[in-house]
């Protein structure tokens, strides 16, 4: 039951306010003489007529009482499972509601794995009248996700009990800073932060896999590495620390990062004997790339052509022989030869200087033209033997649209054409290609009739392709349709020059909360896996790619820590227990803390005991020593609604008669 003061007025508003102001005349006058007994006398008649006037009555509301709803947050993530934390929440949880006032009801609400608190908070206030809601509490170690501060209505109190030691024993190594990419041939610099390890203590640590000699930890907390930059690609660096003595967690001793090797530019030579629309297509997609820095040269004049201008009105640059094939050449990461067949401009030894370039890790791409097989063509030089294909006759004109081969479903630099041309739209034919048969190499492209069109090969450590015709400028220029001519040289250009991303063997690894996601490519049937746990326990697992050469696989990783993952000669590694849950594992108050003070609320350890309950009113005090306060709401269904007079009627009439009577006994004297 509740009841508000209200009035029914006699007469209407506009009407009754006049009234009023008449019957305080009378008591102003006598004021105004002095007459202070009489003025009284009037007083108390106007406030009895006042009251006649009003009517004021009490308004009761009749309610079937309701137990008010107390909203818990219970954190259920990762870290509860440390030093006996989840057992310690749920059994303060279990004291908290069974030391409860009669009147309350609790609805207890579970925070799963990555204590997304704020939305599990908001979630279960929602859930909850707000007239019934009491206020709420969040059992939790204080390692949460706080996506968006929960919404409690006016006047009701957020109090946090905290799980856990906050004086534990921990070491955790994080990383503070790491360049993403570094300069091949320099050196990278990372910085981790070793938060509980002693100054001085050694650092265990390793370059994709490599022994380094030990860093140590510094006066400022601090570990500083300086990693050498020697190859292209993703370079794991593994840092770890000797847990402490009865340390709870040592998945957060270890931490792995990456950095990638870049090259500054790449530099790419391209030679053409003469000028064509072959010519004006490979200029178009290497100067498009901005990775690249391109010296190209087109062939207009031989030494051996007779011209009758005079020397000094040309304008043709000469063929620098030397500077590009004795001086510079280890300085182009590629060389493509588009259509050149002039030996005239090079002697035998230059030839014989770009093959062992390619084995010393350069990179080829030959693209033949017509006098390829003629005794002055550049098969017939040092790079003849070295090509993956044989011509089997002279250069053929008939139409031939290029198809992929098996392996080149499975290349990646082929794999990926059907999907950047739509699927299932044909490619425009071209026009005239050299009979070939491949003898080794990859070929990833080949006629209807099955010859090669485009061969890829590895030559020691050093790459080498051969594009057995020049009409890829079609596809550019939408003949028949055209083709994904961008796509198929791009990714030609940078399989040359050894991007990893282009690898035909690679391996990828993912770390989850007990699993790793293993990712392999390979052209012919994977090898086997071996999988390395943190213990040094070694697994074999078979893989199975699928039509386009993937393998992807699930592995149980029980144990936190760092695993190596193996195929072949590739090596890769995965943190186990990296996530926020285990890398952060020591209690705190932050940033719950807040949330329970900015409402009102108090902030406990559970070591220290659980807090008694206690209903306060709204604007009270809600948290104290040992005790935490729930909103009464006093709510309930109404059933109905009454009013009563405040004064009685006979009593009212009584209080008038009286009043006029003292009145006229003052207005006589």
């Amino acid at each position: 039951m509740s009841g508000a003061l209200v009035f029914q007025p006699l007469l209407p508003w506009p009407v009754l306010l006049p009234a009023l102001v008449l019957l305080l005349a009378p008591v102003a006058l006598a004021a105004l003489a002095r007459r202070w007994r009489m003025a009284a006398a009037r007083l108390l008649v106007a406030a009895t007529l006042a009251l006649v006037l009003l009517q004021p009555a009490r308004r009761i509301e009749e309610r079937q009482p309701q137990a008010d709803i107390a909203v818990a947050v219970l954190d259920t993530s990762g870290s509860m499972a440390v030093d006996g934390r989840g057992a310690q929440a749920r059994a303060a949880l279990a004291a908290l509601r069974a030391g409860s006032p009669p009147g309350l009801r609790w609805r207890v609400v579970e925070a799963g794995d990555k204590t997304r608190l704020g939305e599990a908070l908001t979630r279960a206030i929602g859930q909850a009248p707000a007239e019934r809601l009491a206020g709420a509490v969040v059992v939790s170690d204080g390692i949460v996700t706080l996506d968006a501060p929960p919404a409690l209505p006016p006047g009701r109190p957020l109090h946090v009990l905290l799980a856990g030691d906050p004086a534990m024993i921990d070491r955790r190594l994080s990383v503070v800073a790491a360049a993403p990419y570094a300069v091949v041939g320099g050196r990278a610099g990372v910085v981790l932060s070793a938060e509980g390890v002693p100054a001085g203590t050694a650092v265990d640590w390793s370059i994709d896999g490599q022994t380094q000699p030990p860093a140590t930890v510094g006066g400022d907390g601090r570990v500083r590495l300086a990693v050498p930059v020697a190859r292209r690609g993703p370079i794991a660096i593994a840092a770890g620390v000797q847990p402490a003595a009865r340390e709870p967690v040592i998945a957060n001793n270890a931490v792995l990062t990456h950095v990638n090797g870049v090259r500054e530019r790449l530099s790419v030579l391209l030679i053409s004997g003469a000028p064509s629309l072959s010519t004006r297509s490979w200029r178009d997609i290497l100067t498009a790339d901005a990775a690249l820095e391109t010296v190209h040269f087109t062939i207009l004049r031989l030494p051996t052509s007779f011209d009758p201008t005079p020397t000094h009105e040309l304008s043709l640059i000469p063929f620098p022989v030397e500077q590009l094939f004795e001086q510079r050449l280890g300085r182009f990461d590629l060389i493509v030869m588009d259509r050149f067949d002039q030996l005239d401009l090079l002697a035998p030894q230059y030839f014989t200087a770009i093959a062992d370039y390619v084995r010393k890790g350069g990179a080829l791409l030959v693209v033949p033209g017509r006098d390829f097989t003629r005794p002055t063509g550049l098969f017939n030089t040092a790079l003849g033997p070295m090509l993956p294909a044989r011509p089997t006759a002279d250069w053929s004109g008939a139409l031939t649209r290029p198809s992929l081969t098996a392996v080149g479903a499975r290349h990646p630099v082929t794999a990926t054409l059907p999907a950047a041309w739509g699927g299932r739209r044909d490619w425009g034919r071209w026009s005239g290609h050299l009979p070939a048969r491949a003898i080794r190499g990859d070929t990833v492209l080949a006629t209807g009739d099955g010859a090669p069109l485009l061969v890829l090969d590895r030559q020691a450590r050093g790459r080498l392709g051969l594009l057995l015709s020049s009409d890829v400028w079609a596809w550019g220029r939408g003949v028949e349709g055209g083709g994904p001519r961008d796509v198929l040289l791009g990714r030609l250009v940078h399989w040359l020059m050894q991007e990893p991303d282009l690898e035909e063997e690679s391996l990828a690894v993912a770390a989850g909360t007990d699993r790793l996601m293993v990712t392999a490519r390979a052209l012919a049937s994977a090898a086997p896996l071996r999988v390395t746990t943190p213990a040094g326990r070694t697994s074999t697992l078979p893989l199975t790619p699928d039509a386009q050469g993937v393998a992807r696989l699930g592995v149980t990783a029980p144990a936190p820590g760092l695993y190596r993952v193996e195929r072949g000669d590739l090596r890769r590694f995965a943190l186990v227990g990296a996530d926020a849950e285990r890398q952060e594992v020591r209690p705190r108050t932050r940033p719950l803390a807040g949330l329970a003070r900015a409402s009102g609320g108090g902030t406990f350890w559970l070591k220290d005991g659980v807090p008694a309950v206690r209903r306060t009113a709204r604007g009270d005090r809600q948290a104290g020593g040992g005790w935490l306060g729930l909103v009464g709401n006093n709510s309930g269904a109404l059933l109905g609604v009454r009013e009563a007079p405040v004064v009685p009627a006979l009593l009212l009439w009584a209080l008038v008669a009286a009043s006029l009577g003292l009145a006229w006994v003052s207005e006589r004297r």
